[in-house]
């Protein structure tokens, strides 16, 4: 159980950093109004920048240096490398990583790293530096401006304007910068997990209004047909599922299921005729497999073949679901293997043929063939008595011509094959 909650704290966190990008989750706003009340605590300039080092605020406190060399030929591509550079380098080592851009001026760029994603960078600095490491990056090495805008008469008195700072007080205004906006995205972080816990429970209240409200509606339906029909383990491994989806998930998988399982249960509730359309009945199969496939995923795989006049086609009604529902459950569930279920039904000139298919390695054959030896506390006794009955009906309604055929090939797969005249009314002795 913990582990289960701790995988769904982990989703869930990975799910807010990978739906909100830096801007997003601080907003551009909450960035710019850090960068300024830093800048002037600290005399930095700021810009901060997204995981692929893009600026995504406006500039704060740049150096009247900087924003002429940013003005200049090729210099706002060099000074956004050497950003990039920073925001690169910090992501890599997820470390405040110091360094010297391209005109000599000391920088930092601070990883905004939350919950052990890299988000972006905080880039710092345009400080003028005479004590730092020989150690440290000079981009000048490897990014030059096109022009020496330090020695360049133009702006020589600019750069030599811009404030002095030793390497240690830098270090200790990186650190700090570096606790605030770590600080602050925790916050924020914690408050959109507070607003999408608050939306997950507003969803799953009104899953549960609407689960409710089917009850209600289902409350005076005749619920000894569907005791008859169903295998109630069916309907309490299904009610089981939808719970659990409802809680686990947000709204689509579970509403999903829910209406499906609606619709299944309206299906045969509300069928009282002795026959209808072939068609309508498996159109009711595919729902009931559409749930099976929702339940066990890769483990369920299915078809359905239609070759008949769908207008004009009947079927007794509540023939094939307990035959298709045996496949499932005793067929391809105890395999180990992905299983595999086709029904092909098809018209002849005086008679439907219905074959159910399953890779099940025989057992739902081997249940059906033996039934008279499984005993009554297996779960899937009921099922096999309705089968039988079913079978015993048709022989019964239709002549013997038309009993169902269960084949098994070499403990691998189980075939049933259901023939019954087209017209419903005849009967072959």
């Amino acid at each position: 159980m913990k582990n289960d909650i701790s995988s769904m704290m982990e989703s869930e966190n990975r799910f807010l950093i990978e739906e909100f990008d830096i801007a997003s989750l601080f907003g551009k706003e909450i960035l710019e109004e850090i960068q300024e009340k830093v800048a002037k605590a600290t005399g930095l300039a700021f810009v901060t920048v997204d995981y692929k080092g893009e600026p995504v605020t406006e500039l704060t406190a740049f150096t009247a240096f900087c924003q002429r060399v940013r003005e200049g030929p090729g210099g706002a591509m060099v000074c956004r490398s050497s950003d990039a550079y920073g925001a690169i380098m910090a992501a890599v080592t997820q470390k405040t990583n110091v360094y010297f851009c391209p005109c000599g001026l000391i920088e930092v760029a601070i990883p905004i790293i939350i919950k052990g994603q890299y988000l972006g960078g905080f880039i710092g600095g345009q400080i003028r530096c005479e004590d730092a490491p020989d150690t440290l990056c000079r981009l000048k090495n490897l990014q030059q401006h096109p022009i020496d805008y330090a020695e360049n008469p133009e702006t020589k008195e600019l750069f030599r304007g811009i404030r002095k700072m030793s390497y240690t007080q830098f270090l200790d205004i990186a650190d700090m910068v570096s606790m605030i906006i770590t600080q602050v995205g925790e916050k924020e972080l914690s408050r959109l997990e507070a607003h999408k816990h608050t939306q997950r429970e507003k969803e799953l209240f009104h899953e549960k209004e609407l689960i409710i409200k089917r009850e209600k509606d289902l409350k005076n339906d005749e619920l000894n047909t569907l005791k008859a029909q169903i295998n109630p383990h069916f309907l309490f491994n299904c009610l089981t599922t939808i719970s659990n989806l409802a809680m686990i998930e947000a709204a689509p998988r579970t509403n999903e299921m829910t209406t499906i399982f609606a619709e299944l249960l309206r299906a045969n509730l509300t069928t009282t005729v002795k026959e209808r359309r072939l068609a309508e009945e498996l159109d009711n199969i595919e729902r009931y497999l559409k749930i099976q496939k929702i339940r066990f995923g890769d483990k369920l795989n299915y078809s359905i073949s239609r070759d008949f006049d769908e207008q004009e086609v009947q079927i007794p009604s509540f023939v094939l679901l307990p035959f298709v529902e045996n496949a499932v459950v005793n067929g391809i569930m105890p395999a180990k293997e992905k299983g595999l279920l086709t029904i092909d039904a098809v018209e002849a000139e005086d008679s439907i043929t219905i074959t159910i298919f399953d890779n099940g390695r025989g057992q739902s054959g081997k249940k059906l063939l033996k039934a008279q030896e499984v005993d009554e506390s297996f779960a899937g006794h009921q099922l096999i008595q309705t089968i039988q009955g079913i079978r015993k009906r048709l022989v019964d309604t239709y002549g013997s011509a038309y009993e169902v055929i269960i084949e098994n090939k070499k403990g691998k797969t189980t075939t049933c094959t259901i023939v019954y005249p087209k017209d419903l009314g005849e009967k072959v002795g």
